[in-house]
């Protein structure tokens, strides 16, 4: 999981006011009368499984390796006691038709899952070079039928990411292409749903790059104006503040002609934090270089929060300690289950060392995030040159009780933790069971 250091001053956005204040490390949580949020039983009951890719009501834990030996997707699928390793789909780099010059990073990377062909299935997106299992009834499988979308040109690092854009109720994709050593020439690109069986999109929109030219920004989307057409952020340029288009725009892709610049920070998620039923924006900022011979400043991270009430103000927390990292990767979920979005914040003193916390900070009053962290999270395993921490990989609701999970990744191991610290697994990366079981 890529991660990027911010610099040490604080954008100024005209006309945003923001408030700054701490939050200290907690064994319990502070709740906050009058709370909007809903239990689980009466919110949830309706939303899909996200990403479901079997059909059968539970979360699939999904993620590929790319490495100078092997490409693989592996594809856990959800049960009723969490991720089940033993019955591990894999997708090879042979099976998907990856070409062998195509590598994503020794960690793992989340592939896209999205209904592209409306078939009603949902299909799974991999790689740089967009490779396509198609769904259905029973999920990708590494004997079933495969496609490719066909981003225009070459320099792409990981896979498309989903979302309807335009607001036409069609999925689109959206990746960023960096031309590296072709000066002027990165570019977003977007792919209009919906999509033919060969991968091939309805139309191809190509849009200069907003960001300076070499960097490698990812991307993620989520819905910051509530109306229902897809935003898409850009953040981890090492150049840049992120950035924000908003979509259902009058222009060919959907999104707005310039994007909005957010606060400084790493990294950006979206999330119901209280409880009001519009999508809130949370970036982190930790501080902490790329490179650990660079020294981190004497500084506690902090998460700029927007909330979708509040369209013109920021809200900044600090937390952890000084250099701790605070902010370094954030996840969103809802961990117990009241109807409000929860914030995962790691805290990463040395990113190349991989020592990693997590913190849960909890959603769930009329203010949001106002209260203290929730609880702390830290698992390790015995490496080489010392303890490997486990990284935030992913949330989700593997088990289908309604409240989300921790996915941490670290040396040869996944740890599924609650939001209060409680292991409700562990398994060894590498599956049990060969392709297609």
């Amino acid at each position: 999981m890529r991660v990027w250091h911010a610099v040490t001053a604080f954008l100024v956005v005209v006309a945003v006011v923001a408030a700054v204040f701490v939050l200290r490390p907690s064994d319990g949580t502070v709740s906050v009368a009058n709370s909007p949020c809903r239990p689980v039983d009466s919110v949830r009951k309706d939303r899909p499984a996200t990403p479901d890719l079997d059909g059968d009501g539970f979360v699939d834990l999904v993620h590929e390796f790319s490495d100078s030996d092997d490409f693989d997707v592996l594809i856990l699928p959800g049960s009723e006691h969490g991720p089940a390793h033993g019955r591990t789909t894999v997708l090879s780099h042979d099976d998907l038709g990856v070409p062998d010059d195509v590598q994503n990073g020794d960690e793992p990377w989340q592939p896209t899952v999205a209904d592209l062909d409306e078939d009603g299935h949902s299909d799974l997106i991999a790689s740089g070079d967009a490779r396509v299992a198609w769904g259905g009834p029973k999920g990708p499988r590494a004997d079933g039928p495969h496609g490719r979308v066909p981003l225009p040109d070459g320099g792409y690092s990981t896979a498309p990411v989903a979302g309807d854009f335009d607001g036409d109720g069609h999925t689109d994709l959206a990746a960023f292409r960096s031309s590296m050593n072709d000066e002027h020439n990165d570019e977003l690109v977007l792919l209009k749903g919906p999509f033919k069986r060969s991968g091939a999109p309805a139309k191809t929109v190509r849009i200069h790059s907003p960001v300076r030219e070499n960097a490698t920004p990812l991307l993620v989307a989520g819905d910051a104006n509530d109306d229902r057409a897809t935003d898409l952020a850009l953040y981890d340029s090492p150049y840049d503040p992120p950035l924000l288009f908003t979509g259902g725009a009058r222009t060919a892709g959907g999104l707005s002609k310039e994007p909005e610049r957010l606060p400084e920070g790493e990294n950006v998620v979206f999330g119901d934090f209280d409880g009001d039923g519009r999508q809130d924006i949370a970036v982190g900022r930790s501080f902490v270089h790329d490179y650990d011979e660079e020294d981190t400043p004497h500084r506690r991270g902090q998460v700029s929060v927007r909330y979708g009430k509040e369209p013109g103000k920021w809200v900044t927390m600090e937390g952890g300690d000084f250099k701790e990292g605070f902010g370094t990767t954030l996840a969103v979920g809802d961990f117990n289950g009241d109807g409000c979005d929860d914030l995962a914040v790691q805290l990463t003193k040395k990113k190349e060392a991989g020592d990693a916390r997590i913190e849960v900070l909890r959603g769930g009053s009329e203010h949001g995030l106002g209260s203290k962290p929730w609880r702390s999270t830290k698992r390790s395993e015995p490496g080489d040159d010392g303890p490997i921490d486990g990284m935030l990989f992913d949330v989700g609701d593997w088990d289908g009780d309604g409240r989300a999970e921790l996915a941490l990744f670290g040396g040869d191991t996944w740890w599924i933790t609650d939001g209060t610290d409680r292991d409700k697994a562990s398994f060894p990366v590498a599956p049990q069971q060969d392709s297609g079981s």
